[in-house]
């Protein structure tokens, strides 16, 4: 059996402690973490305390990355920081020989994203992005049964979104999320992922046309949308989104003439002539992450590329863009005209 993959966390804040971290220990054949890096000492060392209470191992840690990556010398890094300093430090830890997967959004814009796409071609690595919704088994069962035909070529699709943002969200409190420089700002944080979602069940999206609003001026630009989306497949789609007010969990439904899959994180059913003929809970481990980082480690181990790669990263946040842009032309677009 082959030793572990040593891997480094660059950014050791809310989302590797609470998302990253618990399911990185849950592969310890895959992987092991041999140091920390954050600008506050402190919380990479209540980190590595963690991890040595878990796995007797304790991570080095460091407030430069560069330092690390040349003391270290990690097979691999997980960049868990600010969209604006992904580009920079994904190609830094690249180019010193280290497979990279970095936290979504991609980056702070198209064009910034688009750089990173010949990286894993150029330096002979992996470079993934962190897109956990790809890995969600829900999702991953309606693509499945939509591929297969169940429901028949899919003709509709609804989803609406809540993701309240309580001023007393960890969350929130994160610099970076109150003053975006990433498009949308929470619009696109968590818009990734369901685009993500979307477009793994229903594939391209041709054109959009949305309207934006800001009910709380705490959480600019934008903290609602709506949007209608036509598929290159056919389906006409209408998606909404608020972090403003708070609300369930819903559905995303996608109809077809033999059947209608309603599809939430943690579970899946499938409706013909109104009446439900399937239903089943399927959890994800760590909310898709164990799914994810599997795939980063067959991905370094066997030379082929993951399924979250920057192309599919990039693609998920055009279709973020296109809908700001479409709310500001009051119209709709073609996706394809959206600049890089």
């Amino acid at each position: 059996m082959p030793d572990p993959i040593r891997i480094a966390i660059i950014g050791t804040g809310l989302i590797v402690t609470g998302k990253h971290w618990p399911a990185l220990r849950t592969l310890p054949r895959d992987f092991r973490v041999i140091a920390l890096v954050n600008r506050t000492p402190a919380k990479a060392e209540a980190l590595a305390e963690t991890i040595h209470a878990a796995t007797r191992s304790r991570p080095a840690v460091y407030t430069d990355y560069r330092q690390m990556l040349a003391a270290e010398k990690p097979d691999a890094v997980a960049l868990a920081l600010p969209p604006e300093l992904n580009p920079e430090v994904a190609q830094t830890a690249l180019a010193a020989g280290s497979h990279v997967i970095v936290e979504k959004p991609i980056a702070v814009s198209l064009a910034e994203g688009a750089r990173m796409l010949p990286w894993a071609a150029q330096y002979g690595r992996v470079l993934m992005v962190a897109e956990n919704y790809r890995y969600v088994a829900s999702y991953r069962r309606a693509a499945q049964l939509i591929a297969e035909g169940v429901i028949g070529p899919p003709q509709v699709m609804r989803w609406t979104f809540y993701a309240y943002m309580p001023q007393d969200n960890p969350y929130y409190l994160t610099a970076w999320r109150r003053n975006p420089q990433h498009p949308g700002g929470y619009l696109s944080d968590q818009g990734v992922h369901n685009m993500a979602a979307l477009r793994m069940m229903l594939g391209e999206v041709t054109h959009i046309s949305g309207q934006t609003l800001l009910v709380r001026p705490d959480l600019i630009p934008a903290d609602t949308l709506s949007a209608t989306l036509r598929f290159a497949n056919g389906c006409l789609g209408t998606y909404a989104a608020t972090h403003a007010v708070p609300g369930p969990e819903q559905p995303l439904q996608v109809a077809g003439p033999d059947g209608v899959l309603s599809v939430w994180r943690d579970r899946m059913g499938l409706w013909r002539r109104g009446r439900p003929v399937d239903e089943r809970s399927l959890p994800s481990e760590e909310d898709g992450l164990v799914a994810m980082y599997r795939d980063f480690s067959e991905a370094i181990r066997t030379g082929q590329p993951p399924r979250s790669t920057p192309a599919e990263a990039l693609a998920d946040l055009r279709l973020i863009v296109a809908m700001l842009r479409a709310s500001e032309l009051r119209q709709e677009i073609r996706v394809a005209d959206i600049p890089t």
